[in-house]
């Protein structure tokens, strides 16, 4: 695949993470304001298990890139070979989350929880991944458009 057309489906990939992250974390702000989401509700479930799914899927990746150091990632495409290597670099940099600085597993599992006092922890999670996503996004834009 040309890099053009892996930046394309890495494109697409991270605006359909966006979804969920968007949806998840309006309904969890209405929770902790004390409303009900009645229209969100159905789609609850569906969502924290993309983002359970994802997370899942890329805590190996990371894990293993951060042992090899600057070995290659073998079996990743390229695409997300540099989102491994972001998301690195801001766990080493910025990352505030302490579910997103340690097994990404945990911060899935987190997005499962219910209890009140994780809403916060929540909240900071998908703020931190759609950060990391729009970046992504970015650089797969810049890749398509050459720096325009």
């Amino acid at each position: 695949m040309k890099p053009k057309e892996r930046a394309v489906q890495s494109f697409h990939e991270s605006q359909k993470l966006l979804f969920p992250i968007n949806t998840l974390s309006i309904h969890t702000k209405l929770e902790m304001a004390g409303h009900s989401d009645m229209n969100r509700a159905k789609e609850i479930p569906e969502v924290k298990e993309v983002l359970r799914l994802f997370l899942t899927a890329l805590e190996p990746q990371v894990q293993r890139a951060e042992k090899a150091e600057m070995k290659p990632l073998l079996g990743v495409d390229a695409r997300r070979r540099q989102l491994v290597k972001n998301v690195i670099a801001a766990r080493r940099n910025r990352i505030r989350s302490s579910f997103l600085r340690g097994k990404l597993s945990d911060a899935a599992q987190l997005l499962h929880s219910d209890k009140t006092e994780d809403k916060e922890d929540i909240l900071l999670v998908l703020e931190e991944l759609r950060i990391l996503l729009e970046e992504h996004i970015a650089s797969d834009t810049e890749v398509l458009l050459g720096g325009i």
